[in-house]
Formats: structure tokens, sequence, C-alpha cells
């Protein structure tokens, strides 16, 4: 008994350890075959990146014709320290692309910067182009500080106050380029209006935002980053309560651009999508449903960036800095950037 006892011990034993080979061969196989798929995903991938378009390139820029153009156009940015090279290269940017005998007038509202940067933005004049620096304090409004809009943009309700001497103002949001002349957006029609303005993809990108304030009988919601404002007017209307009212009254995330879009109601003109070029939104809507959408015929994204008058790097994502990949469109667009920074002098804080 003892002998067929120990038998059937040592047959458990063998059957254990086949039973635990067979399942260290099938953990084996199993992560082969994870591992031959992460392969072929990864070569899929590759083969993906070596056909994709390679955005090193400069972009050339559609041809603009200068001949009687010589308008003067006036143009307030808003900016801190945290902006300050952002600023200085959208006034490098429309130095070098203006009309010879264009004269521009920047006003530049600045928020607890320091004095070698107010001497950095001075030095940039020249005969055609003044810039006048304009000191903030901190405005007492209602702030949300989960996003990527700083508190100083909010600054810009205040602006037909800061500039009373002005009937009409250009405002630039300072991530931005200033690629053609700005005479014929400055010369747009907006008499008995408030502003100018391009509508913004939101409208069907983020609906659900957009729903809540309420727009659809006007049918579009607009990009606040630029703006040709119509100061006489906005004096007269005291639009200034009504903005400062909107946004202690309700919580909005991107605060300047939805108070605008709520307050001004029917009293906007719509601008042409060059003249507030927004890079963010083609990384997440398609060429065709976007060109549909402004009512362009773009076939690559050459065809959208090219004549553009303004440049808008709308989104967090800014071109100072930032690690992108040849193959993401991006790349060409923070090239141009990086060539009206590359020659001003550093800053000095």
């Amino acid at each position: 008994m003892k002998d067929k006892a120990m038998w059937w011990v040592i047959v458990a034993d063998v059957m254990a350890v086949i039973v635990v080979g067979l399942l260290l061969w099938a953990s084996y196989i199993e992560r082969e075959v994870a591992n031959q798929q992460l392969e072929a995903q990864a070569a899929a991938q590759l083969g993906q990146d070596a056909n994709a378009k390679n955005y090193d390139f400069d972009l050339t820029l559609t041809p603009q014709n200068c001949e009687g153009v010589d308008g003067v156009v006036n143009v307030a940015l808003i900016t801190d320290a945290n902006y300050m090279d952002f600023t200085r290269v959208a006034i490098n940017s429309a130095k070098q692309t203006k009309c010879p005998n264009s004269l521009y007038n920047f006003y530049v509202m600045t928020l607890d910067v320091y004095d070698s940067d107010i001497t950095a933005l001075k030095a940039m004049e020249t005969d055609k182009v003044k810039v006048t620096v304009l000191p903030q304090k901190e405005i007492d409004l209602f702030y949300i500080r989960d996003t990527h809009v700083s508190k100083t943009s909010l600054l810009k309700y205040y602006i037909a106050q800061v500039l009373p001497e002005l009937d009409k103002v250009l405002y630039v949001d300072s991530d931005v380029l200033i690629l053609h002349d700005l005479n014929e957006l400055y010369n747009t029609d907006i008499e008995g209006k408030y502003l100018a303005a391009v509508k913004d993809p939101s409208w069907f990108f983020e609906n659900a935002h957009v729903l809540e304030l309420n727009l659809e009988e006007r049918g579009f919601y607009f990009n606040a980053g630029v703006m040709l404002m119509n100061l006489k007017k906005i004096r007269e209307d005291n639009l200034l309560a009504k903005l400062e009212d909107y946004t202690n009254n309700n919580f909005r995330t991107y605060m300047d651009q939805d108070a605008f879009n709520v307050v001004v109601g029917n009293d906007v003109v719509l601008l042409p999508f060059k003249d507030n070029t927004m890079n963010f939104f083609f990384k997440h809507i398609d060429l065709p449903t976007m060109a549909k959408y402004y009512g362009e015929n773009w076939k690559t994204l050459e065809d959208v960036f090219a004549p553009a008058t303004i440049l808008h790097f709308a989104s967090s994502q800014k071109p100072l800095g930032t690690v992108v990949k040849k193959t993401d469109f991006f790349y060409m667009l923070q090239r141009l950037w990086y060539k009206y920074y590359r020659d001003l002098p550093p800053l000095e804080n």
C-alpha cells in the first residue's frame, strides 16, 4: 500500500509540474503575441510618420499690394511680464510686414512689468511705428483661475477709457503674428456697431459651452483675440459697466471672450478668417469642415495660413519653447514665429 501511495504522489507531482509548465508556456506565448502586435503597431506608426508631410520649411506668405496704402492704424495690446516676449514679437512682425508708408501707433497696456520691459518696448519705435506704454493696475473683477486665460486679459474692458482720444482701435492679443498690412482690416466699416471680429469654431467644437450663452438667434460665437473696436460707441453706451456686471455675476470659462459675446449682442461685424487665423482648431476639426464653416476653398494648410493678416496662437500651446514633431503643421508656424523672435535683443530681467 505504501508503494502504491508513493506512486500516486509521484504521479501527482509530475502532473503538477506539467500543468505549471503548460501555464508558463501559455504565458510565454501570450507575451510573444502581444510583443509582435506592439512591434507591428510601431512599424505601422513609423511608416505613417515616414509618409507624413514634413513641415520643416518657411511658409510663403501671400504677396500684398502696397500701392496707395499709407493710412494710420491704431493698435492696442495688453501684456504682463510673462507675455513680454510675445508682445515684442507681435510688434516686430508688424514692423516687418507693413506697407512702407503705413503708420502704426501701438498702445501697450501693461501690468506688473519691469522698467527694462518698458525700455525694450520703446526701443522698437521707428519713424513709422510708435509705441506708447500705458501701465495699469490689477482690476477687481471675478476671475476663474483654472483656465489658460490670464486675469490680465480682462484689461481689454477698459481700452475705451484708457484711450479717450481715440474713436477706433484694433485690439490684438499678444500671442499673434501680424503678417500683412493692417490698413484693409482697420478700414472695415463698423459704424453703429461695437466691434468687428472673426467667428470662432467653438460654435460646434465646444457646442455645449456656447449654447449656455444663448447665442442661437445670432448664430455665431466670435473670438475676442482680435477685435476692431468702436471706442466712441462703447463709451456712449457705457459698455464697460455691462461687461463688469456680466463678469462678476457669471461663471464662464472664457471670461472676457464670453462677456463680449453676450454683452455686444448683434452689434458686431464679422471679419474674414484671415483677420484672425486661429491655428488651434485645425488639430481637432478636419480641413473641409473648417473651409465650409468659413466659406473658403482651402485645399492645404498652406492655403489657410499664407494669406493671414493676423496669425493667432489661440490656445495654451504657444510657439516659445514648445517641442513639436516636424510632421506637425504647428512646426511650420513655430518656425515663422521664431523668425520674428530671433533678431530681438534679450530682455534684461
